[in-house]
Parts: C-alpha cells; sequence; structure tokens
C-alpha cells in the first residue's frame, strides 16, 4: 500500500526548493517569514478587596473598656485609610484594564492568523507572495475560520475546566488512611484525561489544516471544508493515522534540524555584535565616561532588531516546508481539491474563462 505522508516529504522538499531558491528572492523570503510568524502559529480576574476602618474594640487600645466596647463614631478617623482605598480601587481598575487589552490582543491576533493561514496556502500553492492583495481576499474566509477556532476555544476551556474542579473535588474528597493513594490515583487520571484531550485538540487542529486549501480550490465554506475532510477520514482513516505519525517523526526531525540551524546562526549573528559592542564601549569610555550606555543604547536596539530578522528568515524554511508536506499529503488523499500547484486562484479562474469566451 502506498503511503501519501512518505511520498510527500520528497515532494515537500523539491517544492520547498524551487520557492526558496529557484530563484532566491530575498523579499519573497522576507513576505513568508512575515506570514508565518503571523500564522503563529485568545482571564480570570479577581479585584483587590478595599481596606476597612479600624474597629478598635480591643481593651489594650481602649483600657478600662469591655471587649465588646464600639466607640462608633468616637473612633479616630485615619485619612489614609481613604488614600489607600483609593489607590486599591485604581489598581484594581489598572489590573482590569491590562487584562481586557491582553484578551483584546488575543481576539485580534487570533482573527490575523486566520486569515494568514489562507495566504500562506495560496502563498506555496502559487509560488507568488501577494501578502496585500491575498489579506485583502481572504478577510471574509479567515473570519469563518476565526469563529470555528473561537468555538473551538470556548469548548477547550470548558473541558479543561471540568478537568481541574475533578482534579480538585478528588483532592478534597481524599482523607484518612488512603489520602495519598486518591492523590496519586486522582493525579494519574487528571494527567490521563490531559493527554486525551491535547490528543483530540490536535486531530481536530490538524483536520482544520487539511481543510484549508479545500476552502480555497473546492471553493465551499470553512465548516463544509471541515465536514468534508471527516467524511473522507472514515473511508481512509488508514492513510490519516499513518499521516499523523508520520508528522510526529517528521517534527522531530526537522525541529532538531531547525534548532542546529537557529544555533549556528545565533553564534553568527551575536558573536560579531559583541565585539562591536565591546569595541564601541571602550572607545566611548575614554570620550565618555559615565555615558557609554546612553549612546550604546541605540546600537543594541538596532542589534536585537537584526538578530529578531534573521531568526525569522533562518526559520521560516522550515515552517515552508512542513506546510509543504502537508499540503502535498492533501494533494493525494483528497484528489478532489484540485491544489492546483503553481497556478493558485488566479490561474485556475483563467484557465475557466478561456472556454467561455
Amino acid at each position: 500500500m502506498e503511503w501519501y505522508v512518505i511520498d510527500a516529504v520528497e515532494v515537500a522538499y523539491e517544492r520547498t526548493k524551487k520557492c526558496l531558491f529557484e530563484p532566491f528572492d530575498i523579499w519573497k523570503w522576507v513576505k513568508l517569514a512575515i506570514i508565518l510568524i503571523l500564522v503563529g502559529g485568545g482571564s480570570g480576574y479577581g479585584g483587590n478587596s478595599f481596606n476597612s476602618f479600624n474597629s478598635f474594640s480591643d481593651t489594650e487600645t481602649y483600657p478600662g473598656h469591655g471587649p465588646d466596647y464600639d466607640p462608633g463614631y468616637y473612633s479616630e478617623f485615619n485619612p489614609l485609610d481613604l488614600i489607600e482605598d483609593a489607590a486599591s480601587a485604581v489598581s484594581s481598575s489598572a489590573v482590569l484594564a491590562i487584562l481586557s487589552l491582553i484578551f483584546l490582543l488575543v481576539i485580534v491576533f487570533m482573527y490575523i492568523s486566520s486569515v494568514m493561514e489562507f495566504v500562506l496556502v495560496e502563498s506555496l500553492v502559487s509560488n507568488n507572495v501577494k501578502f496585500w492583495e491575498y489579506t485583502r481576499r481572504f478577510l471574509g474566509k479567515g473570519f469563518h475560520l476565526f469563529l470555528i477556532r473561537v468555538a473551538t476555544l470556548i469548548l477547550s476551556l470548558l473541558v479543561l475546566a471540568v478537568i481541574v474542579i475533578s482534579f480538585i473535588f478528588i483532592s478534597r474528597m481524599s482523607s484518612g488512611d488512603y489520602f495519598w493513594l486518591s492523590l496519586i490515583s486522582g493525579v494519574m487520571i487528571v494527567f490521563f484525561l490531559f493527554i486525551v484531550f491535547a490528543i483530540i485538540t490536535s486531530v481536530f487542529g490538524s483536520f482544520i489544516s487539511m481543510s484549508i486549501p479545500i476552502v480555497l480550490y473546492s471553493n465551499i465554506g470553512v465548516l463544509s471544508a471541515i465536514l468534508e475532510v471527516l467524511r473522507k477520514f472514515r473511508s481512509d482513516w488508514q492513510q490519516i493515522i499513518v499521516y499523523w505519525v508520520g508528522r510526529a517523526v517528521l517534527g522531530i526531525i526537522v525541529g532538531i534540524a531547525a534548532f542546529v540551524v537557529l544555533m549556528l546562526a545565533l553564534l553568527a549573528t551575536i558573536v560579531p555584535f559583541l565585539i562591536v559592542d565591546v569595541v564601541i564601549y571602550f572607545l566611548l569610555s575614554l570620550v565618555l565616561s559615565g555615558f557609554e550606555w546612553i549612546v550604546l543604547t541605540p546600537f543594541i536596539l538596532v542589534e536585537v532588531i537584526i538578530f529578531i530578522i534573521v531568526m525569522a528568515l533562518v526559520s521560516m524554511p522550515f515552517g515552508a516546508f512542513l506546510k509543504y508536506h502537508m499540503l502535498s499529503f492533501v494533494e493525494k488523499w483528497f484528489s478532489e481539491a484540485g491544489i492546483p500547484f503553481g497556478k493558485g486562484i488566479d490561474r485556475v479562474a483563467e484557465q475557466v474563462a478561456v472556454p467561455m469566451a
């Protein structure tokens, strides 16, 4: 039996090489690196309690009075208490604002990531990266994918909440001579549930990734494409099972290779920067004693930006290869999608329009 996940490795390698090196285009690398970064691939809040006024009711503070003595309005008023209460309220509001901003940024990034998924697939399939044009074109499809991801995230959080609550319930119910045995058993059960949850999440994420090229080139909705992938899975589940195992192994191999290359790029970038910084620091110390870091800081910021750019460019081919591998697998496993490698949506539309003329 032919296993598509194995055949897709060589095909993905050739397509990656053709896309990135035939010919080499640094601007194309930059755009793909940005897209992969944007692909990336959505809290609870507890307010601070207010400080209450002092209720001086102990006999040491009020000698001669019993423990039930309540000075009432005769107690000393400390205006600093109002300041502390106001500061606590401002602090609580600031925390709430920060958490709200973080939540908003996560939602925005999820939407951008959803749009970039379509931009990345079309860029690799057509071997033509049109960042802004593809972004505008796939805003609608990206929004539909975003809604599905939000629904999946909410469901995942609910499942995680059930698992955590189960663990808390088990830990509180454990008592007596079998406390540690019950606690360890509960931890093992929760750990097993987390593993099952992670596997199910990864499986569904895999189905979503496979559905994206089907959405693009079969001209159907995201949910319909996911259902088509599930239908195909029921009829040909062996290929998918082997695909998941093969992708896990391939991911480890690619991860190790990427780590080695990134470490080499790290050394090749940081060592020259350190030498330049040391030289500049000593030269500045001879002229601006005590103010060296004021002048050196802009150089360091520029170096950090260059370092981030270099790391993104170096890691980009590995992400492109893995995406090409998934697309090459789907090309054979779901041939009905008709992924037009080297053509993309534009040229397919042109070919369809020609016979109608």
